[in-house]
């Protein structure tokens, strides 16, 4: 059983499949079915393994094991060191507005749909470990506080 789907369009191949919670599509020039089947699937398995290595919902993730090991140097590899250099950038571009760190606010925000809102004090305790500029890092190691 195939992981997506391949349709012929007038404008040539749709590819879709689901990666990450989200649906994602391919759209694919004029070629062969077989090198549109070919590069659809290489989509769809990059997408997969980049989300099993930074899922936050995994906790064999990178990302987990990173959030795990807080306070403490960490040896990271040159993808991750590429991927926080973006956010870094991406952070400085947006003004602070763009701020993965902002995710430790899930250990008390649900996202869930519902009107549900934390204790305010609950969220204080964790504005500390919040900031962008607080993470350090280079090519090979990471610090979060």
């Amino acid at each position: 059983m195939a992981n997506f789907t391949l349709t012929s369009t007038d404008y040539g191949w749709h590819g879709v499949f689901r990666a990450m919670a989200s649906p994602c599509e391919l759209l694919l020039q004029p070629c062969s079915q077989t090198l549109a089947q070919h590069l659809v699937s290489l989509a769809y398995h990059e997408a997969q393994r980049i989300e099993a290595k930074y899922s936050r919902y995994r906790t064999d993730s990178v990302l987990s094991q990173l959030n795990l090991h807080a306070g403490a140097a960490q040896k990271i590899d040159s993808e991750t060191a590429a991927l926080l250099a973006f956010a870094a950038h991406c952070y400085r571009l947006s003004d602070g507005m763009f701020d993965i760190s902002s995710g430790v606010l899930r250990r008390v925000w649900q996202f869930d749909g519902s009107d549900n809102l934390p204790h305010p004090d609950a969220v204080a305790a964790l504005l500390p470990l919040i900031g962008f500029d607080k993470v350090q890092f280079d090519e090979q190691h990471l610090w979060l506080p």
